[in-house]
């Protein structure tokens, strides 16, 4: 009988998922060409509250993450990220350049920071780090 960590870290191989968490529509048809470029299959989430409802039975490798929504902050909601799973990747993206905010991101725990607008290669960079995708 296999137990969960077994199955759980071999989905993770098998495929790569990501979630965008944005308000903006916009980002999404950016980043999803892209990321299913690599193998990664993707789904934008519009609202802290849409992607509330998704984590609670899909586990992303990785979250794209924007700050500002309608419903709240997003520096606000990595604590339910890490509560979904420990080891959903985070890249939180912000055009707000106060520096607090980058600040109480890291210490609950992002993987990268990027202040909008950034680069695909920038987006591409950091996916080569967390080694995903291309494989």
């Amino acid at each position: 009988m296999f137990c969960k960590p077994y199955i759980k870290s071999t989905l993770r191989m098998l495929a790569k998922t990501a979630m965008i968490i944005d308000d903006d529509e916009d980002l999404g048809r950016l980043l999803i060409p892209m990321l299913e470029a690599r193998k990664i299959l993707t789904l934008p989430v519009y609202s802290l509250n849409e992607a509330e409802e998704y984590l609670s039975y899909m586990k992303p490798t990785v979250i794209f993450l924007d700050n500002s929504f309608p419903d709240g902050l997003g520096i606000n909601f990595i604590r339910n990220i890490h509560l979904a799973d420990e080891e959903i990747k985070i890249i939180m993206m912000t055009a707000d350049s106060a520096k607090w905010i980058e600040e109480k991101a890291k210490a609950e725990g992002i993987n990268y920071f990027l202040k909008k607008p950034f680069s695909m290669g920038t987006i591409n960079t950091i996916l080569d780090k967390l080694e995903l995708g291309r494989d």
